[in-house]
């Protein structure tokens, strides 16, 4: 079976799509699902994954959700703080939820 080879970011040199993650970011880009790239070929077909129901999917695309194809060290950098926690989205949403207290 032949492999899907897929370019990120317009990056010159091809990768394998099963070396990829496609991931689900609320509209501050904080990643709250992540699923490897072979599981989907499009980012349409993600996004149903990751969202079932076409109304869900309506909301989160006018609420500013996203669907990225990450690399490896892209979703090391950009999607696993968010996972542990560790990113600067869930820090901005704590200083605001204090300031609104």
């Amino acid at each position: 079976m032949p492999e899907l080879m897929v370019q990120i970011d317009g990056q010159s040199t091809p990768v394998r799509l099963a070396d990829c993650f496609w991931v689900l970011t609320d509209g501050q880009g904080c990643a709250s699902g992540s699923m490897v790239g072979h599981s989907a070929a499009t980012e349409e077909a993600a996004r149903r994954d990751f969202t079932p129901r076409s109304r869900d999917r309506d909301r989160q695309i006018r609420q500013g959700w996203r669907v990225r194809l990450l690399s490896k060290e892209q979703w090391r950098q950009d999607a696993q703080p968010c996972f542990l926690s560790e990113c600067s989205h869930r820090k901005v949403a704590a200083i605001r939820g204090n300031r609104n207290a």
